[in-house]
C-alpha cells in the first residue's frame, strides 16, 4: 500500500501528468520493471485519449504502492521527464539509473540460474507464462491495445531493449527484403516501420504453428515463405470445376493494395500495424500476387489510391484489398482523421467502376475497430448434441424437406440475356463485428490477422476462402483473449461474401508451371 503522503502528492499533481506524460516511453519502461503487467498495458491502452492514458497510469501507480512511485520516479529520469520527476523528488527514495539496475540484475541473474523476481506481483496465469518461456535475464509481457490487445500472445524482452527504446527518439525494424516475399513494392517516400517490440523473441510459436522452430535471424514473429503449404499442378488439374470455381491461374495471380495506417493527426499511433503489413505482404506475395504497399494515407488519398488500384490495367484472375487502419462503423479514418465510408471503397471496386474486376473474385480484409462496445463473452459448457437416425436418413438419401423444396426448382435450359448485380464477385473479411473493438498487440499484430496468416499458409492449398475465413473466425474465437480487469474481452471476426463460386488460392511454389 502507498504512503498517504506519496498517493496525495500524485493527486495533487494528476493534471500536470496528464498533459506531459509520455505514454508509450513510460509504459515501456514500467512494463520491463515488472510494475505493470499486461492486464494493466491493456486498461492503460484502452483509454480513448492520451490525456485519459496519462491519468490512467498515474491511478495505476497509486494502486501498487511505494514500490512502484520508486520505480515510476527512476521511470521519470529515465526517460527525460526530468521536471516531472522534481515533483516526486521530496519523497522518492535516490535515483537508481537503469544501467544500474540492469547490472544488478546481470550480476543476481549469474548467481542464479531463476529469473529475478517481479518487484510488484504479477496474475498467477503471468507467472506461470513467465515460468514456462524460461526468460535468460528479465522478462516482460508485450504491451497490447484497443484496435490492439492480446494478452494470450506472450513475448519476452530484456529491460535493456525497452529501456533502449524508450531513451531513442526514433525506433527502426528491420527493413523489407526481397527475399521475405515476391514482388513487393512499395512507395519511396513510404514511413519507416517501427513495431513496438523491434528486438522482442517470439515465444508463442506453438500457438501459431508458421513460425515454431525456424531460425529467424531478424523477426520471428513475421510470416515467411517457407511457412506456406504449397499445392501442386496435378491436384489443381484434378480438382478445379470452371462452373463451380472461379479461375486463379494467372501468373502473376493478381494485385495486392495494403493500406497501412500508423501514424495519425490526433488518434493514438497503432502500435503492431507494421506486423500485419509484413505479415500479410508476405502471405500473399507466396501466394503468388504482386504486393503494392501504402503508408499512412489521409482519407482522399485512400479514396484516390483504391480507385486507381480498382482500374490497374494489369490485373490477374483475382485482386485483394487489405486496409490496416482505426475505423468506427461503415468508416475507416484517414491519418488526418477524416473518415471514409466503407461503402463508398467498395463500390470503387465493383463491375461498374472497375470493368478490368467484373466477373473476378475481389477479397477486402479490413483490420480497423467498427465502434466502441467490447466483447465479454460467455460461458460456454462443452457438450455432444444427438441427430435423431431418421433425420440423419432423411439427410443421406437427399429427401429431406430442403431437397424436396430443392427438387420443384428446375433450372432454365434456354439461352437468354441477362443482368448480373454490380456488387457480385466481393468478399469482405472484418477483425470484428459491427460496433465492436478489434484488438492489436504491440509486436505480433492484430490477433485476426495473425489468424488469417496461419489460417491461410496451413490451408489455402486445399480450402476455399469461405472456408479460410471459417477457420480464422473459430481460431480468433476461441485462440484469443484480453483482459481489464475482471472482465476477460473477446473478438469476432465476420465476413460478408458475394462470391458466385467458390475461390481458392492454390499457392504454387515460385518456378513451377501454372496449372492451367
Amino acid at each position: 500500500m502507498m504512503r498517504q503522503d506519496r498517493r496525495s502528492l500524485l493527486e495533487r499533481n494528476i493534471h500536470n501528468f496528464s498533459a506531459k506524460l509520455q505514454v508509450e516511453q513510460i509504459l515501456d519502461v514500467l512494463i520491463a520493471k515488472q510494475v505493470f503487467n499486461a492486464d494493466n498495458g491493456d486498461v492503460i491502452n484502452s483509454c480513448r485519449t492520451e490525456r485519459d492514458k496519462r491519468k490512467e497510469i498515474v491511478k495505476a501507480v497509486q494502486r501498487r504502492g511505494d514500490v512502484a512511485f520508486d520505480a515510476f520516479y527512476d521511470a521519470l529520469r529515465d526517460t527525460g521527464h526530468n521536471d516531472l520527476a522534481d515533483v516526486l523528488k521530496p519523497l522518492a527514495r535516490p535515483y537508481v539509473p537503469s544501467s544500474l539496475f540492469l547490472l544488478n540484475c546481470q550480476s543476481v541473474h549469474r548467481l542464479d540460474t531463476h529469473p529475478i523476481p517481479a518487484q510488484c506481483p504479477m496474475s498467477p496465469s503471468l507467472q506461470r507464462r513467465s515460468r514456462a518461456l524460461s526468460p535468460s535475464i528479465y522478462t516482460s509481457p508485450t504491451r497490447v491495445h484497443r484496435d490492439s490487445i492480446s494478452s494470450i500472445s506472450s513475448f519476452t524482452s530484456t529491460y535493456q531493449d525497452i529501456y533502449s527504446r524508450a531513451r531513442s527518439s526514433s525506433r527502426s525494424s528491420r527493413p523489407l527484403q526481397t527475399s521475405d516475399r515476391l514482388n513487393y513494392t512499395s512507395p519511396v517516400n513510404s514511413a519507416p516501420s517501427q513495431p513496438s517490440s523491434a528486438n522482442s523473441s517470439f515465444t508463442g510459436c506453438s500457438s501459431l504453428g508458421y513460425s515454431s522452430g525456424r531460425n529467424r535471424a531478424q523477426s520471428q514473429y513475421i510470416f515467411h515463405e517457407d511457412d506456406m503449404n504449397y499445392v501442386d499442378a496435378p491436384t489443381i488439374h484434378r480438382i478445379f470445376d470452371e462452373k463451380t470455381m472461379y479461375r486463379n491461374f494467372s501468373t502473376p495471380r493478381g494485385l495486392c493494395l495494403i493500406i497501412n495506417n500508423e501514424h495519425f493527426d490526433q488518434m493514438p499511433r497503432r502500435n503492431g500495424t507494421n506486423a500485419d503489413k509484413d505479415n500479410v505482404a508476405n502471405l500473399f506475395g507466396c501466394m503468388g500476387y504482386t504486393i503494392i504497399c501504402e503508408e499512412n494515407l489521409k482519407g482522399r488519398d485512400m479514396i484516390n489510391k483504391i480507385r486507381n488500384f480498382a482500374r490497374n490495367e494489369v490485373h490477374g484472375d483475382s485482386a485483394i484489398l487489405v486496409i490496416l487502419s482505426h475505423g468506427e462503423e461503415n468508416v475507416i479514418i484517414g491519418v488526418d482523421d477524416v473518415p471514409v465510408n466503407v461503402h463508398d471503397i467498395y463500390d470503387l471496386l465493383n463491375a461498374a467502376n472497375a470493368p478490368r474486376l467484373a466477373n473476378k473474385p475481389k477479397l477486402v480484409f479490413v483490420q480497423a475497430c467498427r465502434g466502441e462496445r467490447r466483447d465479454n463473452g460467455f460461458p460456454v459448457l462443452d457438450s455432444v448434441d444427438g441427430v435423431s437416425a431418421a433425420l440423419r436418413r432423411g439427410w443421406v438419401n437427399h429427401d429431406g424437406p430442403l431437397f424436396n423444396f430443392l427438387g420443384c426448382v428446375r433450372p432454365q435450359v434456354q439461352q437468354v440475356w441477362r443482368k448480373k448485380p454490380s456488387q457480385a464477385d466481393m468478399l469482405i473479411a472484418y477483425a470484428t463485428t459491427a460496433q465492436y473493438v478489434s484488438w492489436r498487440n504491440s509486436a505480433r499484430g492484430s490477433w485476426f490477422i495473425q489468424a488469417v496468416c496461419e489460417v491461410f499458409s496451413l490451408h489455402a492449398k486445399d480450402m476455399d476462402v469461405v472456408e479460410l475465413l471459417t477457420e480464422v473466425n473459430k481460431k480468433v474465437a476461441t485462440g484469443f483473449q484480453t483482459s481489464q480487469g475482471a472482465n476477460i474481452l473477446k473478438q469476432m471476426p465476420e465476413m460478408t461474401s458475394r462470391l458466385l463460386k467458390k475461390f481458392y488460392f492454390w499457392p504454387e511454389e515460385r518456378g513451377r508451371n501454372s496449372a492451367v
